[in-house]
């Protein structure tokens, strides 16, 4: 049987969609699916669900139907003062002072082993839901496979890594949540995504893209620009050709939420005990003992 990280290194290098779509049907069927119960969402209308499903489906996002409420918004940007963040493209091991940003450093990312221990995150995380939306979307039980939270800094002369269009490949399908804690406008690097792309069979190695490969392929009118207030929380299938625009002047704070059919091949998971803890154990298994 091949290793995880060795799968997910194969994985990356298959470019013919009728290949990885039949993958993945084994794969969805040997899952299967779980009942998750029809609770109040964070963001969902009840009757919207199925919308949301299809969106996602056929556009590679949907947007969903209410921002997360300013007191959790403000509770979470709270909590990010009280925990470090790391620059993990330069120094992945020296903490960050956001009030003294060094101007090498595009992003800072927050760790994912004290995110977990913010129940308001993962609360949102266990939204049913999105855990539903997510479920019919991915066409198996979900995983939450990572948490994620990061500073994406203005004023830097040229856009780097995520800031360039691609796809990612981290299992054989996912999709991610996205929520904006900072107002988003054109100028404070907005999620940029190119709908239809997920579906596509253009363009399927995985590497960088510049702006005119994706657009002159997909066509500039299907670039989506997310410009939008903090709170507010969309769907994405990031397999689909997606961007952060570099910031120009204000910094930009998001919260994502990835869910997978597996673990992410090359993620080490190390999971932890967390208060009150009543989250499905499937589910959340990789990140909470």
């Amino acid at each position: 049987m091949l290793s995880k990280k060795i799968e997910f290194l194969l994985m990356r290098k298959i470019t013919s969609k009728p290949l990885m779509d039949w993958i993945i049907n084994l794969k969805t069927k040997a899952i299967g699916k779980t009942k998750l119960e029809n609770k109040k969402s964070f963001f969902i209308k009840n009757e919207n669900k199925e919308e949301h499903i299809k969106n996602l489906s056929k556009d590679g996002y949907t947007i969903l139907d209410f921002k997360l409420s300013s007191e959790i918004v403000e509770s979470i940007v709270k909590y990010s003062e009280e925990i470090k963040c790391y620059d993990d493209y330069n120094d992945p091991t020296k903490p960050i002072n956001i009030k003294n940003i060094p101007i090498e450093t595009h992003v800072a990312n927050y760790r994912r082993d004290q995110l977990v221990q913010f129940k308001k995150i993962m609360d949102i995380a266990n939204d049913q839901s999105i855990l539903q939306v997510v479920q019919e979307f991915l066409g198996a039980k979900p995983t939450i496979s990572n948490l994620n939270m990061w500073w994406s800094f203005g004023g830097r002369k040229q856009a780097e890594h995520a800031q360039l269009f691609h796809r990612d490949m981290d299992d054989w399908r996912f999709c991610k949540l996205f929520i904006y804690l900072t107002d988003v406008n054109e100028k404070s690097g907005p999620h940029i995504y190119v709908k239809y792309s997920s579906t596509s069979a253009k363009l399927r190695k995985i590497k960088r893209y510049s702006d005119s490969e994706v657009e002159g392929t997909f066509g500039q009118q299907n670039v989506k620009t997310f410009i939008a207030p903090k709170g507010t929380a969309f769907i994405v299938d990031t397999y689909g050709f997606h961007k952060g625009l570099l910031p120009e002047r204000e910094n930009r704070l998001l919260l994502q939420i990835q869910y997978s059919l597996f673990p992410i091949g090359i993620e080490e998971y190390v999971p932890v005990n967390i208060e009150n803890n009543s989250y499905d154990t499937y589910i959340n298994r990789l990140i909470v003992k």
